[in-house]
């Protein structure tokens, strides 16, 4: 006869596969954790600056800029009242577009309130809001 072939036991080989099986859902579970506990904490501690926030006003990042004022608000870090004036304004004249578009001009006129009440807050800043009314109305 060639080489003795070892029986391996039917046990072992389930008990290898299931120890197996455990060390990657142990894994699995430890980097979803990891995951979950790295977005809790960006979320509680995510503030933004002025200058970034002028930053992406300047490049037109309107989406980012109102998602900006938001964080911020969350983590009480309103700095820059002016800023949140003006993401308040460009949130409601694109909600007022939309009512006005589809002819809901109750809503629209609630939009319309808030534009203006956020236009007599944000200061120097209204140059961008105008900005935003030319590019929006297009």
């Amino acid at each position: 006869m060639s080489k003795d072939k070892k029986k391996r036991d039917p046990v072992n080989i389930v008990l290898n596969i299931i120890i197996f099986a455990l060390v990657f859902v142990m894994i699995g579970i430890g980097i979803k954790a990891l995951f979950y506990k790295n977005l809790a904490d960006e979320r509680r501690n995510h503030t933004v600056s002025v200058e970034v926030m002028a930053s992406r006003l300047e490049k037109g990042d309107y989406a980012s800029f109102i998602h900006d004022k938001y964080m911020n608000e969350i983590n009480d870090s309103v700095k820059a009242p002016e800023y949140y004036a003006l993401a308040d304004y460009m949130e409601a004249a694109f909600k007022y577009r939309v009512y006005d578009t589809k002819g809901y001009t109750g809503k629209a006129d609630e939009q319309k309130t808030i534009m203006d009440e956020s236009r007599e807050k944000m200061g120097s800043l209204t140059v961008f809001a105008d900005k935003f009314d030319m590019e929006i109305m297009n």
